[in-house]
């Protein structure tokens, strides 16, 4: 007398997910993007650079220069674009949520501007050379273009909520960059 034996193999959603790079909650350690919310626009804003300037500085000479200076004109446009999508959403709920999104809105552009303070948001992939001693922290040129932008967009901005949000993270990015610059003078004098 033959069996019949079951041989269907069961598949879990998580074994699912390691198919395509999913496999836990926890950060992949492979990844050298910072966990957070800032990670994936920090990934976003590397690759809007690479796919303009390319991967490597070599038609630039041995400055990677006009790679950061790139890189953190995207970095501000990455985060005005999230904010202006912000926006939308909260326009399309009833009569309170536009006034809970400008301050959700403040909240997250404030936490931007405390990340490039702090550190937490960095230069991204830097391509070769790297500098001496380079933290990967944002320079003061860095903040004051992505000020720059940030003030660009206020101008256009569609509401008078995101127009104040946007001036004011301009004027908190060129102060942080402002003093960044009176540090490095006065370490260098002293």
């Amino acid at each position: 007398m033959e069996s019949k034996q079951n041989n269907q193999a069961v598949l879990t959603a998580p074994a699912l997910l390691s198919l395509f790079g999913v496999s836990s909650g926890f950060p992949n350690p492979d990844d050298s993007n910072p966990p957070g919310p800032w990670g994936p626009v920090m990934r976003r804003a590397g690759e809007r650079v690479a796919g303009s300037l390319g991967p490597s500085p070599e038609p630039w000479g041995p400055s990677p220069d006009p790679w950061r200076a790139a890189y953190a004109k995207a970095l501000a446009q990455e985060v005005v674009d999230r904010v202006i999508l912000m926006q939308q959403v909260a326009d399309a709920l009833p009569q309170t949520g536009s006034t809970h999104g400008i301050i959700i809105i403040g909240g997250a552009l404030a936490d931007f501007v405390d990340g490039c303070g702090t550190g937490r948001i960095k230069q991204g992939h830097l391509p070769p050379p790297h500098r001496l001693n380079d933290d990967a922290r944002l320079s003061p040129f860095q903040l004051t273009l992505m000020a720059a932008e940030f003030k660009h967009s206020a101008i256009q901005a569609s509401s008078e909520g995101l127009r104040q949000e946007f001036n004011k993270t301009a004027e908190q990015l060129l102060e942080i960059g402002i003093g960044r610059l009176q540090s490095a003078a006065a370490q260098a004098a002293g």
